[in-house]
């Protein structure tokens, strides 16, 4: 510490730091100690906090999440000195789940039959799934005519898109083309709920919160009932991590802030074909075999909630997967696991 800071009040904090590897990325600093004091010499020994726990470094693909140590020393009018170092910490080992990636496993490629799956739904649900069908399409003709438009005729004529705003992009085909994009995504989310209803299936009342150790038999963790028969399904438990973090895009008055939260590390937990189960017969007596959450707390790292929005999650859930049907899926109870059950021989 420079001898000039002697006499000065200061403060010391210890920061949990969430990188986001984007050139626009927004990083998270969360403080987790904090000591105020006055310089008395030019060094400064302060042990590190025994209550902040997980100790690990952690370097994903979308974020980093590493110990900062910052010193501000308030000895300027209008700015005080300001100095950063990482802390460095051990990797924490992990068993490799040799499953599919992590993307292939909490949202699995879905593989269905648009008109078998809208057979097998109810009534009101096939005028609504075909309603939203037409209206989606309308519209997307309507964005288009309005970008042909707009990118034929001078920027004081257009009727929506102009010649110049965000993105990088300055086409209003481009723009248009971008709107029906998000207008698709919106309508594909409210079909695909609908699509759904050709059965009933929820997870059963009274879920533990997963610890190392735990064993559940399948059947006593959903329940479910389908208007028709299900065949070729399989029923599987995954397990992932979430780096999540926020970035930037756009420019000026149209600059959004985008959230993302991108598994890693799947494992699978569970895993059982079955080829027939007849309509309107629990599903639960078809299913067979335990769940083992062991394999979540050895191949994925313990979660780490710097902010709602900037950390390392745990997320499992339970899989329908349909060769002809929309796949269903059950969110499994994450929140407040103890990341604790994530180290190995962990001393009582």
């Amino acid at each position: 510490m420079p001898s000039a800071a002697v006499g000065h009040q200061a403060v010391f904090k210890l920061l949990r730091q969430v990188y986001v590897h984007d050139s626009r990325g927004i990083h998270y600093y969360q403080e987790l100690s904090r000591h105020d004091f006055t310089v008395q010499g030019t060094t400064l020994e302060l042990p590190l906090p025994e209550t902040i726990e997980p100790r690990f470094a952690y370097r994903g693909d979308d974020v980093s999440i590493r110990l900062m140590a910052r010193l501000e020393v308030d000895d300027g009018v209008l700015f005080d000195t300001t100095a950063d170092a990482e802390i460095e910490l051990p990797e924490l080992p992990r068993t490799a789940a040799h499953s599919p990636a992590s993307n292939d496993l909490i949202e699995p490629k879905d593989h269905y039959s648009l008109g078998a799956n809208i057979a097998a739904i109810p009534l009101r649900n096939k005028i609504l799934v075909l309603g939203l069908l037409v209206i989606g399409g309308l519209l997307a003709l309507v964005n288009a005519a309005i970008g042909v438009h707009d990118e034929l005729v001078p920027e004081a004529a257009t009727v929506f898109y102009d010649h110049h705003g965000s993105d990088g992009s300055e086409s209003p085909i481009m723009k248009s083309l971008a709107g029906s994009g998000g207008l698709s995504v919106t309508l594909w989310l409210i079909i695909r709920a609908q699509l759904r209803r050709y059965m009933h299936i929820k997870m059963k009342d009274g879920q533990q919160l997963p610890y190392r150790g735990l064993t559940v038999s399948i059947g006593d963790m959903l329940e479910g009932v389908s208007r028709v028969p299900l065949e070729k399904i399989t029923i599987r438990v995954v397990a992932v991590n979430l780096e999540k973090g926020q970035y930037k895009r756009g420019s000026g008055t149209k600059e959004r802030t985008i959230s993302f939260s991108t598994p890693k590390h799947g494992v699978i937990l569970f895993e059982q074909f079955i080829p027939y189960v007849p309509a309107r017969m629990p599903l639960q007596h078809y299913v067979q075999g335990y769940v083992d959450f062991t394999p979540m707390f050895d191949c994925l790292y313990p979660p780490i909630d710097a902010s709602s929005s900037h950390g390392l999650a745990v997320d499992w859930e339970v899989q329908l997967l349909h060769p002809l049907f929309v796949d269903q899926e059950l969110k499994g109870k994450a929140a407040g696991i103890d990341w604790r059950e994530f180290y190995r021989n962990e001393p009582e």
